[in-house]
């Protein structure tokens, strides 16, 4: 992954950032978030079915055939490894803004960090990564269109980024369908705006300290896509 005007492409985000009913105050694109320099990003999505073979079919037709039962179930995981670096971390709790902290931590106290946001729990909005994001170019819109100002031949480089996500484009989704997240496609422009990343839950964090990196620090996580019912419900009631 490049870096994005001294930003990374790929980002972790605290559940405060969402539960806070202030957008103004989270002006800059690192408040309440952590950038992970990515050497590999691996995306995984498993559906879930259960095939069935029709007993006899082979008999009658010549040819023998399977019934899939599909639940209209999936699970999405993302592997990402990289390197930690130093970052300006920027934290914002919400209410006086004397409270506002922003600090440079070395790599190995960001490490430090992430593993214990990954032992906390969602009641604790300052310390549970809820969102996952990815920053990815795109071409073609939510209709299946060019941007503007972009063709067939415009240089990836050149492309606007959007967040990666599992949404369908408007185009293909049935009317009768709830399949479609506003805004999803549109792109990233705004460094003070919201983002529509990933949501769910960091389920693995692994780091590795070797003398021969300094002061860079490997590390490895799975991030599932998950609904955070119970937890959005608290972080933006109470």
């Amino acid at each position: 992954m490049v870096d994005l005007a001294g930003k990374h492409f790929v980002m972790l985000e605290l559940s405060r950032r969402a539960a806070e009913k202030s957008p103004s105050e989270l002006n800059t694109i690192e408040t309440n978030r952590i950038s992970l320099l990515c050497e590999q990003v691996s995306i995984s999505t498993s559906k879930t079915a259960f095939p069935m073979d029709i007993p006899f079919s082979g008999l009658i037709a010549g040819e023998s055939s399977t019934m899939v039962m599909d639940l209209g179930a999936a699970r999405k995981d993302i592997n990402i490894t990289g390197k930690i670096l130093d970052q300006t971390i920027t934290k914002y709790k919400g209410g006086d803004e004397s409270n506002d902290k922003q600090v440079h931590m070395t790599s190995y106290e960001i490490a430090q960090m992430l593993h214990s946001y990954v032992d906390s729990s969602f009641l604790h909005e300052d310390q549970n990564l809820s969102k996952l994001i990815i920053l990815m170019p795109s071409r073609v819109d939510d209709n299946f269109e060019y941007r503007s100002g972009v063709n067939a031949n415009t240089p990836i480089e050149d492309l606007p980024l959007i967040p990666f996500h599992f949404a369908n484009r408007k185009y293909d989704v049935p009317s009768w369908s709830y399949g479609h997240t506003k805004n999803t496609f549109d792109p990233f422009t705004d460094t003070t705006a919201e983002i529509e990343g990933i949501r769910g839950m960091v389920s693995t964090f692994s780091c590795d300290f070797a003398g021969a990196e300094i002061p860079l620090v490997s590390f490895s996580l799975t991030f599932i896509q998950s609904a955070t019912v119970v937890s959005d419900f608290i972080n933006t009631t109470f």
